[in-house]
């Protein structure tokens, strides 16, 4: 009976095909057969020869106790059936109802997941046109110009891109095993991930731009993040009026007067002739002033180049997007500093 295409058309819908567990199909069909038959005033005679190979062993017993009770209805006056028919039938409704119930559900979760799965696909590139069915944000290029001295124009490195084979959705190279849009309870923001050739992280808007609210206004800025020895620094820049602001002092006065300092930090944005055009908003710590300074500088220098990627071929070739390596040498013991040593007296 597990394959059996019996059914019931009752005033509101079809129920489909006898379907549960192992143990309630033999047990469902049984009974309703037994009240269909005993219901038109037939004997369930034929019932006794029914095979219940497919039922439990545990269940058999049981089974053919209920055909033998089947078999012997008691028949009244009007030719109607005994309360045992009506109740097998009922049983069986029920039995049939509950089976039905449970399919549905678990057909509608797999359907979600076919979905979910459909909307991914995976980052191919056409070798013959080179295109490509996702988009990187970061793969960005100079724009070259007849003006631009020859010493400017970007070199080429003979360094591509590798290609991505990685999940991608709706053009946007995604982590693999995530499925979107995200579960709430999981992850907190944004449950989408950004559009295609938008940059994202680093605390982004979903459009790939950074904003901060001064005054009530919602005004946009760029930035980039500097070290220098043990000193790191968090670099924003935005339209004003040439204001460097560090910790919330002016430069000047976070570096002690040491102008030397104070230049070596503005000086990618001196060489640009652009000084007065941004104001710069930093937070330093680590180090002392002289690391702060440096890394002040490649914060500034990664800013400039996140606001206008045609800077950088100047930037680079000046050295400010290098991140100098350069770092203190430790103390030896059995010296009073990394190289300094207890001068030697012959008495």
């Amino acid at each position: 009976f597990g394959s059996s295409s019996i059914g019931l058309i009752g005033p509101r819908r079809p129920i489909g095909p006898l379907k549960g567990s192992s143990a309630m199909r033999p047990m469902a069909a049984v009974s309703f057969v037994a009240a269909v038959t005993a219901a038109d005033g037939f004997r369930a005679a034929p019932l006794a020869g029914l095979q219940l190979s497919s039922a439990p062993e545990t269940l058999q017993g049981s089974v053919t106790r209920d055909v033998a009770a089947v078999e012997s209805p008691t028949v009244t006056a009007g030719g109607t059936t005994a309360i045992g028919a009506s109740a097998a039938g009922i049983a069986a409704l029920l039995v049939l109802g509950v089976a039905r119930r449970r399919t549905p559900r678990s057909n509608n979760r797999r359907t979600r997941g076919a979905v979910a799965r459909c909307a991914m696909e995976v980052g191919t590139e056409d070798p013959e046109t080179g295109e490509k069915n996702y988009v990187n944000p970061w793969d960005e290029k100079v724009t070259v110009t007849e003006e631009m001295a020859d010493d400017l124009q970007p070199e080429m490195t003979g360094y591509r891109y590798q290609s991505y084979g990685g999940p991608v959705y709706k053009q946007v190279p995604v982590v693999e095993g995530l499925k979107f849009p995200l579960d709430p309870k999981l992850y907190r923001g944004a449950l989408e991930p950004p559009p295609a050739g938008a940059k994202w992280g680093d605390g982004r808007s979903p459009d790939g731009n950074w904003y901060m609210e001064v005054d009530g206004n919602k005004v946009q800025y760029w930035q980039g993040v500097g070290r220098r020895k043990v000193a790191c620094a968090i670099v924003r820049i935005v339209k004003g009026q040439g204001q460097f602001i560090v910790n919330g002092k002016d430069a000047m006065e976070y570096f002690n007067g040491e102008t030397l300092h104070w230049v070596k930090a503005v000086e990618p944005m001196a060489a640009l002739s652009v000084k007065n055009d941004y104001d710069i908003l930093v937070k330093a710590f680590g180090g002392g002033l002289s690391g702060q300074a440096g890394a002040i500088r490649l914060g500034v220098a990664r800013a400039l180049q996140e606001h206008n990627y045609d800077w950088r071929p100047l930037l680079k070739k000046a050295k400010y997007l290098t991140r100098d390596w350069r770092m203190s040498e430790r103390k030896k013991p059995g010296l009073h500093k990394a190289r300094k040593e207890k001068p030697y007296h012959k008495r």
